[in-house]
């Protein structure tokens, strides 16, 4: 009775095991199917088009290639988006050794198109050319250089956006209210100068707001920055805080939720990330505009295969400008 239970348990147990080594065995062939199905249905493209840009510039030039890649099989190319871990100061090195060493790549692999995010100070030394010997056409974004040969860039219009800017403030206080501008900017660049005078002027046609600017830029630093801040938002009395940079915003945004318990004053912001994501959604900044990058990465391929195509292109497109609202609690 025994010896039989004993062999009962035994060919129980064997049986288990070939069911296990079985199903162990189809989880393989499924796998290895999926992936030869895989390989077999992958696209070949005809062109290649590459994304360069700095490490500072990853977070933008990830949206960038997302909208692009959306193209691929509407243009029939393969998108790839290069960003190096570090590249060498352009300053440290002799002028243009950042860009130069993005074309460099780009000479290496032969595309048929760039899109490239640049910096006014860039200034390539060669640039890269195609299988055939011939110039890549190059879409520049972020700061113009003349020196390029580009087929187009696209830019920011920030007169535009500093009047957005005053059209989206005034429908926030009703057309009557105060308005202080953030100003943290140590250095202002001529973009963010053009911003400010272009938002300054717009606010001052409506007659019943008033606006002013509370500067901090040389007092970032100072051990009471954040209090200072606070102390002189509330003595100012402001409806409604602006800033005009993506750094600005979180910076004041990170002040100020308790000052807006009552619920007496706004923020509106520029910018996009995450970080704004999250403050726009607890309600933190009550209104962000933003570049649409994911719309330049439409458009930079668009123009370049308007070139390949024809053989010219916009010479300079002015980048959409997108307003999010936080929702009403």
């Amino acid at each position: 009775m025994k010896t039989r239970l004993k062999v009962s348990v035994l060919l129980l147990f064997l049986l288990m095991l070939v069911l296990a080594c079985m199903y162990f065995f189809y989880l393989i062939s499924l796998i290895s199917g999926r992936n030869a199905r895989d390989s077999v249905t992958a696209v070949e493209r005809s062109n290649h088009v590459l994304i360069l840009g700095e490490p500072e510039d990853k977070n933008f030039l990830q949206s960038i290639y997302e909208g692009a890649k959306s193209l691929e099989e509407a243009y029939d190319c393969v998108v790839e988006l290069y960003v190096p871990k570090s590249i060498l100061n352009s300053n440290s090195a002799g002028e243009g050794q950042g860009l130069q060493t993005l074309f460099d790549y780009a000479s290496f692999v032969h595309p048929d198109g760039i899109i490239a995010c640049v910096s006014a100070q860039d200034s390539a030394v060669s640039y890269p050319e195609n299988r055939l010997g011939k110039p890549v056409p190059i879409v520049t974004l972020s700061q113009y250089n003349a020196e390029i040969p580009q087929i187009s860039y696209i830019g920011t219009n920030y007169s535009e956006v500093g009047r957005k800017i005053a059209v989206e403030s005034s429908k926030f206080l009703a057309e009557k209210g105060r308005i202080a501008i953030i100003n943290m900017q140590e250095d202002s660049s001529p973009n963010y100068s053009t911003l400010m005078n272009s938002l300054s002027n717009t606010l001052a046609s409506y007659k019943n707001i008033e606006s002013f600017v509370l500067d901090f830029g040389h007092s970032g630093t100072t051990k009471n920055f954040s209090s200072d801040i606070k102390k002189m938002i509330i003595s100012e009395n402001a409806d409604l805080l602006v800033c005009l940079t993506t750094e600005d915003t979180i910076r004041i945004a990170q002040l100020i939720s308790e000052l807006q318990k009552d619920g007496k004053i706004g923020l509106i912001g520029f910018g996009n990330g995450e970080i704004l994501e999250t403050y726009l959604a607890k309600g933190t900044v009550s209104e962000l505009l933003f570049i649409d990058s994911e719309k330049i990465g439409h458009t930079a391929i668009k123009e370049l295969f308007e070139y390949m195509k024809n053989g010219y292109a916009n010479s300079y497109i002015a980048a959409d400008l997108s307003v999010r609202k936080a929702v009403p609690k």
